[in-house]
This record gives C-alpha cells, sequence and structure tokens, in this order.
C-alpha cells in the first residue's frame, strides 16, 4: 500500500481477484479430478500457481497485480477439491474427519509461517521478495507430491489415478454437465450456505488482522504479522481436535460442533467490535481462530456423507465454491467498509451477522450416517 500508494478498496480488489478465479476454477477442478485423477490437477495447478507469483512480484500497479493475482487463483484453485477426493479414497467414513483434521493442519502451520516469513522477508527486503521466493519452497514440495501420493489403500472407484494410458477413456462416458445432482441437493446448497458464512468470516480475519492490528495499535509490521499469525496457529490444535470430536464423540457427526463454533465466533466477533483493550482483543482473535478452524474440515467431511463417492471432487469443488464466493465478497467489501467509517470495528460487526446466517443455514440441514455408494 505505501510503496504503490494503494487503497484498502484496491487492495481488497486485488485479493477478491485471486479468490475470484480460485472460486469459479473450484467446479471444473473436482470434475476433472473425478476424471483424469486428482494427483494431475493438483500439479499442474501447483505450476500455474508459482509462475504467477513470480509474475506479481514484478508488480506496478493495479491492472499489473491483479491479473497475475487471478492467475495465482486459478492454479491455486485445482488444489483442495482434488485432495479432499484423495482422502475420501483413502480412508473410511469413520476416519475421514480425523484425516482431514491432520492434513488441514498443514494449512494452519503454513499459513503461521507465512504470516511470520512474510513480515520478516517484508519489512527487511521488501514486499516483491516475499513472492519470489514462495515458489522456492512450492516446487520442490509439488515434485515430492507428485513422487509420494500412491493409489487407494481402500478402493478406487475411478481407475484415473491408477495409469496414465486411460486417463481420457472416461470422457466418452461423462458429460461434464452431468454431474450427479445429489452434489446441488437441498441438503448440499444449505451446506454450502453455511461454508460461505464461515468463509467470509475466514478470509476477513486473515486478510484484514494484520492491517487492523499495524493500523490500530501502532505496532510493527512484524508485530502485527505476529499477533495475526495467532488466528491460524490456533488451527494447530483446533484442526485435529475438530476431526477427533467428530469421529469420536460424536461418532461421525458433524452438526453440532459446528453449530458450536458458529455459535463462539458470533459472540467473539461481536466483542472484537467493542473492545478497545489490545490484550483482550488478542485473546478474542485466538478465540475466533480455534473455533474457525475446529469447524472448517467438517464441512468437508459431513460433504464427503452427503455425495457419491465416485463425486468426491465434484462435490468439493461444489462447496468450495459455494464457500469462496464468499470468500470473494468479504475481502472486497471488507476494505470498502474500512475505507467508508475509517474503523475496522464495523467490520466485526458484519461478521457477527454472517455467523448469525450460518447458524441457521447448518440448524436447516437434517443430518444422517453414512453416504450411500
Amino acid at each position: 500500500m505505501s510503496d504503490l500508494d494503494i487503497s484498502h478498496a484496491r487492495i481488497g480488489l486485488i485479493g477478491a481477484s485471486f479468490y475470484f478465479f480460485y472460486t469459479i476454477v473450484q467446479l471444473p477442478a473436482g470434475y476433472l479430478s473425478d476424471l483424469f485423477g486428482a494427483r494431475r490437477v493438483v500439479f499442474a495447478g501447483g505450476l500455474i500457481s508459482a509462475f504467477s507469483n513470480i509474475v506479481f512480484s514484478f508488480g506496478s500497479g493495479l491492472w499489473h497485480l491483479a491479473p497475475s493475482q487471478c492467475l495465482n487463483g486459478l492454479g491455486q484453485g485445482c488444489g483442495f477439491s482434488p485432495i479432499v477426493k484423495i482422502i475420501d479414497q483413502h480412508f473410511s467414513f469413520r476416519q475421514r474427519g480425523r484425516a482431514l483434521g491432520l492434513v488441514m493442519t498443514s494449512t494452519a502451520v503454513f499459513t503461521v509461517a507465512a504470516f511470520f516469513l512474510a513480515g520478516y522477508i517484508g519489512q527487511t527486503f521488501g514486499w516483491r521478495a516475499v513472492f519470489w521466493s514462495a515458489p522456492l519452497v512450492f516446487i520442490p514440495v509439488l515434485i515430492v507430491f507428485k513422487i509420494v501420493i500412491k493409489t487407494s489403500s481402500i478402493d478406487t472407484p475411478s481407475k484415473t489415478d491408477e495409469t496414465d494410458s486411460n486417463s481420457f477413456a472416461p470422457i466418452k462416458n461423462r458429460s461434464f454437465v452431468r454431474i450427479n445432482r445429489q452434489v446441488f441437493s437441498r441438503e448440499m446448497c444449505l451446506l454450502g450456505l453455511g461454508f460461505f458464512c464461515l468463509c467470509y468470516i475466514t478470509y476477513s480475519n486473515l486478510i484484514w488482522l494484520p492491517s487492523f492490528l499495524f493500523e490500530s495499535y501502532d505496532m510493527s509490521l512484524v508485530q502485527a504479522g505476529f499477533f495475526a499469525a495467532l488466528y491460524p496457529l490456533a488451527g494447530i490444535i483446533s484442526r485435529p481436535l475438530g476431526g477427533y470430536v467428530s469421529d469420536v464423540i460424536f461418532k461421525g457427526g458433524k452438526k453440532k460442533t459446528i453449530l458450536i463454533g458458529f455459535l463462539v465466533i458470533l459472540i467473539s466477533t461481536f466483542l472484537l467490535s467493542r473492545m478497545e483493550d489490545l490484550t483482550i482483543n488478542v485473546y478474542l482473535i485466538i478465540l475466533i481462530g480455534f473455533f474457525d478452524n475446529l469447524i472448517g474440515l467438517l464441512f468437508f467431511a459431513w460433504m464427503l456423507d452427503l455425495v457419491p463417492k465416485n463425486s468426491s471432487g465434484s462435490g468439493a469443488g461444489a462447496l468450495q465454491f459455494f464457500g469462496h464466493t464468499g470468500t470473494i465478497l468479504s475481502i472486497y467489501f471488507s476494505g470498502i467498509t474500512v475505507d467508508f467509517f475509517h474503523s475496522y470495528r464495523p467490520l466485526f460487526m458484519i461478521l457477527s451477522a454472517i455467523s448469525i446466517l450460518g447458524i441457521i443455514s447448518i440448524w436447516l440441514i437434517p443430518e444422517s450416517g453414512e453416504k450411500s455408494v
């Protein structure tokens, strides 16, 4: 912002451009993972993302930065839905919550690392260095992923992850528009609305908490990054705990845990909008982050109960599409809100209202047992 003289609203637009393309690619990415195999989709998307980060580092204005983030969103959007499909292929009904919890803990760990490293590298070497250093880590990890991830240990309903030779065979029998109707059932739409609300809350906090702390409490960039990192840091504990609570305590049920999480977020964001004391606000940030991370993975574990096994990639893509529509709106409109009110307090009030909508949508979903195949 200071280097290129960009407003909060334009920063929000750049972030929203990333998530716009991240969102629209979810359905195709999920479907293509069902069609060609999840590993190929993840690897191709990763290479696109690595390249776009390098391009972003040379940006000089809005019309350079936004398109490169569009490309980055396209690549990043090829990641999560296929990974959910890989989990569905390797783990049973009573294991998926814990498996998702462990896998998504890596997101929490490296988001924390990103806050620390981005703050340090940005303050020491400039913001551009943050974006060209990321691919130096990302590309080797992609190569390891491609080598290590193998075919399903339980079953492989789709042969697309086994060999390259038959990767185009399913096209003869399946059309892109013929996604199973259960992917867009009433229950899935309500679940998607709930995930929309959670993503709105999550990314408003992840994107704007560093700026809130930096601007409201006269912190250094490194200090603001440290305190903001407490939000995803809480997920290192709560993400595997969420899977355990779902699989063990509630015997595979997700609804009660998600409702409790939304209720705590509702109360905490309301208090955050009213409190001025830094210490209290830091505790509230940790509390919101803990329950945000606790329930996020359960949406995908629940989704796997609602859609047929051979459509798990498409189901994950649909849920991601619903959710990250909220992400796009949150990043952009949060920036506009801060510019309009010259304060972050109204932003947190909006997050409280969004929590109420999330509670209503989840309350309306009947919860059943294992999915049919």
